[in-house]
């Protein structure tokens, strides 16, 4: 109970500065016209028609402008868009509303201005001073400050230096932060957003981070050169900000919006969406027009309100978050239950017929698949071969029985999965079918759960093993080769070291992997969802600790 007001009294101390989110966190470019995902991805499947509601989008600002007023006593000034999402059409009405800055990532700038910020050995980016440095986005003779958070920086703070002591780790951020100041042109400052989510973070730190956290403000406060400000101080000391006269519709994950609507699932989901926003739109209307008479057609203001309000939640971002193969959990189920019940309940409130499709789960139905747990512990040279007969004899593996309903029109690219553990590794093999011959460039996404997600994306170009990509909660880790292998020649093969995974109390750990072709999913193993990987020695697997 104490939480909130000691948050109010440092923002009136000027301590901090509390910003705000939209209301039922919606991606608000999404609500405002699904189709502004083509302009990112144009290859991304689309609801029709589209959902276009930018009522909707304000009505979601205006609720957490009030609340956020309603706890720190004033209203905000400052805005993150829910997952960093912004449009020009989404600005505007947050300019409307008052909001004077928002924030959102380097890879909406870097596509708005069609620049890159690719880091040097020390992590300097290209094209640094326009990174460090706001923005004054100008719209209709509003104008509001953009900032374009640090993508490298900040994901030392949520990945990296958790591993590290806390002085080491404060004096390297305290170093990275002087060194982007020596770099920026004489005469100017650097404003160096860092933003991370603060959820993350902390619990992978020693007490939580508060040693890190002191030692890095007290380098701050006794440098006299590198000053600590709030977003609407660092906006104030730069009048001069450069001028933005658009924006590029995109979220702060890979710049686009494919997370919430890049699957066959999403669209469903919007879909269903849609139709039940219109069915509102229809009985509120038919009730306005026959005020006189209440009755069945004309269903109470408390009612209206009612239907609204499971509208409102149903257009949050996190069920979407949850469809398609980019994220899954044990809860699959359920989150997919709940976001059918909001919908329900719209219909209901109305006292309106609810659509049979909402009887259905939108995720995937099960499909009959052929599983065998590991018999042996294994030894794999991750080489993109089958070296010898012995190598992967004993490891577990799932194939389906039959491969139905392919995504985006293809046949059946990945065949079984192979996998097993090591005494440090864990390993797994992909046999891809014949038709990877007609898919020369390709993604091969790897993703693991235990307590948070790992993700190993493999690039294949031309046919050839192009790298691979490490991350933790969406986020790339440095050095990932000192971590993981992968290869790639007549079968798909990766190991991925035990020191990246949470293995405290765990019973399992979660497994899926996709095949994406130009920003789209093609296929994906377990086609129901996950695979579960039992630990414990009488399981082949590593023991939890």
């Amino acid at each position: 109970g104490a939480v909130l007001p000691e948050y109010r009294l440092a923002a009136e101390r000027g301590q901090i500065e509390s910003s705000t989110t939209p209301y039922y966190h919606p991606i608000l470019p999404l609500l405002c016209d699904t189709d502004i995902a083509r302009v990112s991805n144009p290859q991304s499947p689309l609801p029709h028609p589209a959902f276009r509601h930018p009522e909707d989008a304000r009505e979601q600002l205006l609720r957490s402008r009030q609340y956020h007023e309603r706890v720190f006593g004033k209203p905000p000034v400052g805005l993150w868009p829910s997952e960093g999402s912004v449009s020009d059409q989404a600005l505007e009405i947050a300019m409307d509303l008052g909001f004077k800055w928002f924030a959102t990532d380097e890879g909406v700038l870097g596509r708005t201005r069609n620049i890159g910020f690719w880091r040097d050995a020390s992590g300097y980016p290209q094209n640094g001073p326009d990174l460090y440095s706001p923005w004054n986005l100008q719209r209709g003779g509003k104008n509001i400050t953009g900032f374009f958070r640090d993508h490298y920086v900040s994901d030392l703070i949520g990945f990296v230096y958790s591993r590290m002591g806390a002085g080491a780790a404060a004096e390297d951020l305290h170093r990275r932060v002087r060194a982007i100041g020596d770099r920026q042109p004489a005469g100017s400052t650097a404003t160096v957003s860092i933003i991370l989510d603060g959820e993350n973070a902390w619990e992978f730190y020693a007490e939580n981070g508060r040693d890190f956290l002191r030692q890095f403000y007290r380098r701050v406060q006794d440098d006299p050169e590198i000053h600590a400000l709030t977003m609407s101080e660092a906006a104030e000391a730069r009048p001069d900000a450069p001028k933005l006269e658009g924006i590029f519709p995109a979220s702060w994950i890979n710049a686009n919006f494919d997370v919430w609507i890049g699957h066959p699932e999403d669209v469903r989901a919007w879909d269903l969406l849609r139709d039940a926003r219109d069915t509102y739109e229809r009985v509120v209307q038919r009730a306005a027009l026959n005020a006189t008479a209440p009755g069945p057609s004309a269903p109470s203001t408390d009612s209206a309100k009612r239907a609204y309000e499971a509208l409102l939640a149903a257009e949050g971002s996190d069920w979407c978050w949850w469809y398609g193969p980019e994220h899954a959990s044990a809860n699959d189920a359920e989150f997919d239950e709940l976001y059918r019940q909001h919908l329900t309940e719209v219909y209901a409130a109305l006292g309106e017929h609810v659509p049979d499709a909402l009887l259905h789960p939108i995720k995937r139905a099960p499909e009959r698949a052929r599983r065998e747990a590991p018999q042996a512990y294994l030894d794999v040279k991750v080489d993109g071969r089958e070296s010898n007969y012995f190598e992967w004899l004993g490891a577990g593996f799932y194939a389906t029985d039959q491969r139905s309903g392919s995504m985006h029109g293809r046949s059946c690219v990945l065949g079984q999965l192979s996998y097993g553990f090591g005494p440090q590794h864990f390993y797994l093999r992909v046999d891809p079918t014949e038709a990877i011959a007609d898919i020369p460039d390709f993604q091969f996404r790897l993703t693991l759960w235990d307590s948070r997600e790992t993700r190993l994306t493999v690039r294949v170009n031309k046919g050839k093993f192009a790298g691979c990509i490490l991350e933790q909660g969406g986020v790339c880790l440095l050095r990932p080769e000192l971590l993981v292998s992968a290869a790639y020649e007549k079968i798909i093969e990766v190991s991925l070291a035990r020191e990246l995974f949470d293995l405290k109390n765990r019973k399992s750990l979660l497994l899926s992997v996709a095949l994406w072709e130009g920003g789209l999913p093609i296929d994906v193993l377990p086609i129901d969802g996950m695979l579960e990987l039992n630990l414990g020695e009488e399981n082949f697997a590593w023991s939890p600790t």
